[in-house]
């Protein structure tokens, strides 16, 4: 029976090239697209708002499905999107911030039916990617595979030293 698919398990890997060998392609891809179309304009729209006192788009959007406290959730969503985007691009606590994203997604997906198809359409993709994400991990180049983190999950207990 085969044990393992691919080469010689025991080969040291180059990290280069295992990042097309693992998620961190999607990982980094959805990143990038997260903060260049949605979290980049919505944290400069979040802090003009909260410092510069100017008026934003995104505080009228979310009073008019009446959702409480606009002046203080939108500016969070902003955070929240901006903050994820980042950790994608980087790979830091990756699985913890796509748990952070999914209720966004889902509470999008649920009040903004009215912004459109292709807003929804990214909503959904974003979900499956946050998914993804929580599932499989942030990849072989990542900050959470440079510091270990997360690896403690999966590894074998401890054994008790008897005296």
């Amino acid at each position: 029976m085969i044990d393992y698919v691919g080469g010689n398990p025991a080969a040291r890997q180059n990290p280069v090239s295992s990042l097309f060998k693992t998620i961190a392609v999607l990982r980094i891809g959805a990143g990038v697209m997260l903060m260049t179309r949605h979290g980049w304009d919505a944290g400069i729209g979040a802090y003009e708002f909260l410092w510069k006192e100017k008026s934003w788009d995104w505080v009228k959007t979310f009073s008019d499905v009446s959702l409480p406290f606009p002046q203080l959730l939108a500016p969070a969503v902003a955070i929240v999107v901006a903050a994820v985007a980042l950790s994608w691009i980087t790979g830091f606590l990756t699985r913890l911030f796509a748990f952070v994203f999914m209720p966004v997604l889902v509470g999008f997906l649920i009040l903004g039916q009215k912004s459109g198809a292709i807003y929804t359409e990214a909503a959904w993709l974003y979900l499956f990617i946050a998914f993804t994400l929580l599932l499989f991990g942030s990849g072989a180049i990542s900050l959470d595979q440079l510091f270990r983190l997360g690896e403690s999950w999966g590894s074998k207990p401890k054994k008790k030293r008897g005296w």
